[in-house]
């Protein structure tokens, strides 16, 4: 998921995003069970980002979810999308160092046996 995420991230550090790849993004991250394993999580998620709030009927939905945001996005107005856009630019700028924090704890060079070996 990481490496999706540095791709989401060169995609929004455009100057001009378009409305349908900005929609093509947050589906991805709301659908990603490796960012949200529970849908309780991505409340945070779309507070932060959107600053919404959805009933608990809602977000028992992913599907719901994605349909609701997108249709935010798509409604909304250009001061409201530039906002959004930069809104999960830092979010998703903060899960990359997350990540990268917690990989580098978890993940082990698998190389190390060969090159060490005499």
């Amino acid at each position: 998921m990481n490496k999706d995420l540095v791709l989401y991230r060169n995609e929004l550090k455009n100057k001009i995003v378009p409305k349908y790849k900005l929609i093509g993004i947050v589906n991805e991250i709301i659908f990603s069970k490796e960012l949200f394993k529970r849908n309780y999580e991505i409340v945070i998620f779309l507070n932060v980002v959107f600053n919404i709030n959805y009933k608990s009927y809602v977000i028992k939905s992913r599907t719901m979810i994605a349909a609701r945001t997108s249709r935010i996005i798509h409604c909304a107005e250009e001061q409201e999308y530039v906002s959004y856009k930069e809104n999960l630019l830092r979010y998703i700028n903060k899960a990359i160092q997350t990540l990268d924090n917690d990989g580098e704890k978890t993940v082990k060079n698998l190389f190390d046996g060969w090159i060490n070996k005499k």
